[in-house]
């Protein structure tokens, strides 16, 4: 027992030793552009084009490496505004779909047409429209059911979505 007691122990110690070793963190971003300034009141970081990400966690800490976390408020690019409105009539239709463009000027669209499994059933390319052009679309041969009209500019920086039901 007496000789059992010490390995035991000494045992336990390496164990013990071995879980309360300190886990050393280097900051290390992968990014095309970055820096670092620290002065005696305060640190500054920033990355550009961060593509790597990786959490690490302690007992008491957690650390997301890769992504710098914002103090406040919000960064985003606003999109173009609509520079074009269209008015779809009759809806819900039965033979033909009247679409109708307030453009400020003139513009090259793209029309699709799908129904609600997203298959395209329907496609018209490089069509000039005119400010205050309607241009019919027969729905005749169309079972009845939910349509999706999916107008954009040729360099589809502009996208409008219409449901088009048809009875």
């Amino acid at each position: 027992m007496k000789r059992v007691l010490p390995v035991i122990i000494g045992a336990f110690m390496v164990f013990q030793t071995g879980i309360s070793q300190e886990v050393q963190l280097t900051p290390t971003v992968i990014s095309s552009a970055g820096n670092f300034h620290k002065t005696e009141s305060m640190s500054l970081s920033w990355t550009l084009g961060e593509v790597a990400v990786t959490t690490l966690s302690g007992d008491n800490l957690v650390l997301t490496q890769g992504f710098q976390q914002p103090f406040g408020g919000t960064v985003g690019i606003e999109p173009d505004p609509i520079k074009w409105q269209i008015s779809a009539y009759p809806n819900p239709v039965r033979n033909e779909l009247r679409l109708q463009f307030d453009l400020p000027e003139v513009t090259d669209f793209s029309l699709e047409v799908q129904d609600v499994s997203g298959r395209v059933l329907f496609q018209q390319e490089d069509d000039e429209v005119y400010p205050g052009d309607i241009l019919p679309v027969e729905m005749s041969d169309y079972k009845v059911g939910l349509y999706f009209f999916r107008i954009a500019t040729m360099d589809r920086k502009q996208v409008r979505v219409i449901s088009i039901r048809k009875e």
